[in-house]
């Protein structure tokens, strides 16, 4: 059998309905040994927002594990809401950013409310997320953190390939690094090869799920993305970074799951051996 790879880690979130000691011991038992920790209040409770926990309690925890974290995957807010205030956001990002700094991780955020309607209007909603980015570089900046942005999302304000370039044409990538999420832009029904290879050098982190257009909860080879095909491309052009596997999946019974993560984790570390 092929060896886990090293770039093939896992999300909390994977295992969002467990206590997070129990989900970090399933991660490890994969052969996975890098995190996403989740910090999104509506898909788990792994990372309470706002947090003030204690960072050093997920550090000890995570490292007893054998792991490590190379992101917090967090929801700070409605970054599109012309009410959210710079010092409100702050309030919420700084512990965030704290916990990113003490794990040597990077801070995912995406872009925008969980709705399609603006606030606003179209442009100005895309500046308000824009500025609220570069707001939360510059809080994580200070930290040592590098902010990345899951800036196609299917079920926030930004969920067309078209409004993510808009938004990444406002924050260069001095600012922000790209979390690509293939399931999302299935989800949304544009085509992530094409994207992936328009985006390059920008995407710093990739999430794998499966998806079919309007459903983004599907366990790998349930749908249409083409593993395959994206992880060619992206080591074609040069991606050397993590894949994250973020199996949140609705068609896997929970008694299933840690067979399914397994399964999963065994089969992209396959697709990451030497090529011939």
């Amino acid at each position: 059998m092929t060896a886990p790879s090293e770039r093939v880690g896992i999300s909390t979130i994977s295992f969002r309905h467990r206590p997070l000691p129990e989900a970090l011991r399933l991660i490890a038992a994969t052969g996975a040994r890098e995190i996403d920790l989740g910090a999104i209040p509506a898909v788990t409770d792994h990372v309470p927002v706002p947090f003030d926990g204690e960072a050093s309690e997920y550090a000890s925890a995570i490292g007893a594990a054998g792991l490590t974290a190379g992101a917090v995957n967090a929801d700070p807010g409605d970054l599109n809401d012309p009410a959210l205030t710079a010092e409100a956001l702050a309030s919420v990002i700084v512990p965030l950013a704290d916990l990113a700094a003490a794990l040597g991780a990077a801070l995912i955020v995406p872009a925008g409310r969980a709705d399609h309607a603006p606030f606003v209007g179209h442009e100005a909603d895309l500046d308000r997320i824009a500025e609220n980015l570069a707001l939360m570089s510059g809080l994580c900046a200070e930290r040592g953190v590098r902010l990345l942005v899951e800036v196609l999302h299917h079920r926030r304000y930004v969920h067309t390939v078209a409004d993510a370039d808009a938004i990444l044409d406002r924050c260069p990538a001095s600012l922000v690094g790209v979390l690509f999420d293939v399931s999302h832009v299935v989800a949304s029904d544009e085509d992530p090869l094409a994207w992936a290879r328009s985006l390059g050098d920008r995407i710093e982190r990739v999430h794998l799920r499966d998806a079919v257009p309007g459903n983004l909860n599907l366990s790998l080879g349930a749908g249409q993305v083409d593993v395959p095909a994206l992880v060619r491309a992206l080591e074609e052009q040069g991606f050397s970074g993590t894949y994250i596997l973020e199996l949140e999946t609705h068609d896997i019974a929970e008694q299933d799951r840690e067979a399914d993560v397994a399964r999963s984790h065994a089969e992209v570390s396959a697709l990451l051996s030497p090529l011939p």
